[in-house]
């Protein structure tokens, strides 16, 4: 009878088995090694993808920002001139209105009064004149009334005055004004 040992070939198909083991492991170690080195070279792609972006958003920023400084320069401007075209038409108004009511005054005083001042402070007229008596004084103070641009008129002082040998009332009067 032959004998044949087999103890070299299973020894050899072991030894083949375990080289085959060992390659399959390095090979998975070298492809897990490559993909961690695919990955890392991927994210720092993106990171410098990123910072450009982040790079480009900080220039329009400062881009805007100035612009936004610019805005609020104009704005500040605007409200200037605006507060400047309100008090040139409050005063246009103011103008316009004295006018009105001193002419309403002069179309509404009678003959026998004269005006020696007239001061206005804010809406508050005062008139101060002489007159030939009490009568004329509460005819020009009914006249008075009745203008659209004076309102409410009082009559805070009469006294009696003689001038050449005449004798007349001076008086004082407050009103206020529409205008």
């Amino acid at each position: 009878m032959i004998e044949i040992n087999l103890l070299p070939v299973r020894e050899a198909r072991r030894r083949e088995r375990v080289r085959f083991q060992i390659s399959i492991f390095i090979l998975s170690l070298l492809l897990v090694f490559a993909i961690i080195a695919y990955l890392k070279w991927n994210i720092n792609l993106r990171e410098r993808e990123v910072d450009a972006q982040i790079a480009t958003v900080k220039a329009e920023l400062r881009k805007l920002d100035k612009v936004i400084r610019d805005i609020n320069r104009i704005k500040k401007e605007k409200e200037k001139l605006e507060k400047k075209i309100q008090i040139i038409g409050n005063l246009e108004r103011g103008r316009m209105g004295a006018a009105m009511v001193m002419d309403e005054i002069s179309m509404r005083i009678p003959e026998k009064v004269w005006l020696e001042k007239i001061s206005k402070n804010g809406r508050s007229l005062k008139l101060e004149g002489i007159a030939l008596d009490e009568e004329t004084i509460a005819n020009f103070m009914t006249s008075l009334e009745k203008s659209r641009y004076i309102k409410s008129v009082e009559l805070e002082v009469t006294e009696r005055i003689e001038s050449g040998g005449v004798k007349l009332k001076k008086f004082s009067l407050r009103c206020v004004t529409t205008i």
